[in-house]
């Protein structure tokens, strides 16, 4: 098969999924602010998960408590026997805890639970949310705020992709240099795409934990794609690096908000996420370019 038709193929099939995560409820990736959160009521344990979407409470062995809604209502309960969402509450059925009832459903059993929680959205004056809570019987609140973190400076990221990519076109005019150059390219685009992707899945999910299922979803990719870039020679070796390189920069495209936003949900710090992620479009496109010369076709 052409490696022309090969690269295309890789890149139209991740583009679309790229695409979709964009606009569906998946895990942030950046985000414009911090959020701080108060001490809780003694008893309750909480905290923020998926970029400051979504919340996570714990209770103590032998407490209860209970968390208010949007309009003070009961909505979720913490007990001995487990987690429980009430049914009749709008603000639990907005949230898609419940469907439309009444009485008190089983959500989760254990003394935690997490849910996407919209008042963990920074809005009004003072960038600060308070969730009404009783716990064993004294009310409380589960209280916390925004601080906005200034947008990282575009232009050193945008000179060094164009350093990087007239580094790779002065490589290329020499002709000795085009294959290791390629296959360096897509080993190079492809780790820097794992070592993203891993950073940002080992941050906590909407259901709280790690994205193991990221991870090894990652991992299976870059071992199907490294695999061939090891057994391979030649223009063959050059193309699959092509076809790595391809899919590297595919996947990257999710995370450009990397760039534009000054909070990074990574297990890495910010710049080297966005150094790897950078890596990855630049070096992986050029690496499905070269394998588009002539001399690897075949």
């Amino acid at each position: 098969m052409r490696p022309a038709v090969v690269t295309l193929a890789a890149l139209a099939g991740l583009a679309a999924p790229a695409e979709a995560s964009a606009h569906g409820r998946g895990p942030a990736v950046a985000l414009d602010y911090r959020l701080r959160l108060a001490p809780p009521p003694a008893g309750l344990h909480v905290r923020i998960l998926d970029g400051d979407r979504s919340l996570e409470a714990r209770v103590a062995v032998g407490t209860r408590a209970l968390v208010r809604g949007y309009l003070h209502e009961p909505m979720l309960r913490f007990d001995s026997r487990g987690v429980f969402a009430n049914a009749s509450s709008p603000t639990a059925q907005s949230d898609r805890l419940v469907a439309d009832g009444a009485g008190w459903v089983r959500v989760a059993d254990g003394r935690s639970f997490a849910w996407h929680e919209h008042r963990l959205t920074p809005s009004g004056a003072r960038g600060t949310f308070a969730i009404l809570v009783q716990v064993d019987g004294r009310p409380g609140v589960i209280a916390g705020s925004f601080v906005r973190v200034p947008r990282p400076a575009l232009w050193p990221w945008l000179g060094g992709g164009a350093a990087l990519a007239a580094a790779v076109w002065a490589g290329a005019a020499q002709r000795r240099q085009r294959l290791p150059l390629a296959i360096g390219l897509g080993v190079a685009a492809g780790a820097a795409a794992l070592l993203a992707a891993i950073a940002f899945a080992l941050r906590d999910r909407p259901g709280g934990g790690t994205g193991w299922l990221q991870i090894g979803t990652a991992v299976a990719v870059a071992l199907v794609l490294g695999v061939p870039l090891l057994v391979l020679r030649g223009r063959r070796r050059a193309q699959a690096a092509g076809v790595a390189g391809a899919v590297a920069a595919a996947v990257t495209l999710a995370s450009l908000p990397v760039f534009w936003h000054g909070v990074v949900v990574s297990a890495l710090p910010a710049d080297v996420v966005r150094a790897a992620c950078a890596l990855a479009l630049v070096g992986g496109a050029a690496a499905a370019a070269m394998s588009l010369l002539p001399e690897f076709d075949g």
